[in-house]
């Protein structure tokens, strides 16, 4: 099920709508992120980018919050819910496997 958001501005008195503007590829909104982290809305240390799984993946962002739990930001965009779902549980299984040991 699609998720849809509007965005607002305060301008005066009055809020006025912004207009939205198609994302031209993922690579922007992940430089953004690693600017600056605050937009992702959690306090989060980001610890990864593009980080390589045993199985060949890329997670895109790896970070750690301030329990020490390991948090996937996989960044989407043009996909089914059925092949995120896929791969957050794929990223999901693999860093829950990871120890102070592991290695890359």
């Amino acid at each position: 099920m699609p998720f849809s958001m509007k965005l607002w501005q305060v301008q005066g008195k009055d809020l006025q709508e912004i207009n939205r503007e198609t994302l031209s590829d993922e690579q922007r909104l992940e430089d953004w992120v690693v600017k600056d982290p605050s937009i992702l809305g959690i306090d989060v240390l980001l610890v990864g980018r593009q980080v390589t799984t045993a199985n060949r993946g890329r997670i895109d962002l790896l970070a750690i919050d301030s329990e020490a739990n390991l948090v996937v930001l996989e960044l989407k965009r043009d996909k089914t819910p059925r092949e995120i779902v896929a791969q957050a549980l794929d990223y999901a299984s693999w860093v829950n496997d990871l120890n102070v040991f592991a290695r890359q």
